[in-house]
């Protein structure tokens, strides 16, 4: 019975999705850092002054948590939808999209009080590679490293606007 009850928690605590922090390394994302806007929807990152869609694109906020499935998109769908999206959202640049990276954290590297259920995976942002047009720069959400990918392959969104 105690190897039962063991082994449901080990199962239960590998299926959440939580990020691992090393505490001796001082946040570079800490809560401080941002504030909620639109019922909690948004969030604005009081460093750089950007707005930030709490979800990834294809989930929505249930008012405790970004729930549904985020969906992946190629690079050329992904800034049409941002642009269909309106208000001024966009696909982030590179330097943007690395500026939520909370290098104390992986899997995901990102401040999960504001940024919940972030997939722990590629990001694209709207940054094309200066010496291959087919390619454009992508934030890996595990560790927070930069690379860059063939724009028809699909990975995630998170969409930005400007501060007002």
């Amino acid at each position: 019975m105690h190897k039962l009850i063991i082994s449901t928690f080990l199962l239960a605590l590998s299926t959440t999705n939580y990020a691992a922090c090393n505490s001796a390394i001082t946040r570079t994302a800490p809560d401080s850092r941002y504030q909620l806007l639109n019922g909690d929807t948004e969030v604005k990152d009081t460093q750089t002054g950007l707005i930030w869609q709490r979800c990834s694109l294809g989930q929505t906020w249930s008012g405790t948590s970004c729930t549904g499935t985020a969906a992946t998109y190629n690079w050329t769908n992904a800034l049409q939808t941002a642009k269909n999206m309106g208000n001024g959202w966009r696909v982030p640049n590179i330097k943007e999209l690395d500026s939520l990276i909370e290098q104390a954290c992986y899997s995901p590297s990102i401040n999960e009080t504001y940024f919940p259920n972030t997939q722990s995976n590629w990001y694209w942002s709207s940054s094309p590679v200066a010496n291959n047009s087919s390619n454009a720069w992508i934030v890996y959400f595990y560790d927070g490293g930069d690379h860059y990918d063939n724009k028809s392959h699909y990975h995630y969104v998170r969409l930005v606007r400007s501060g007002q």
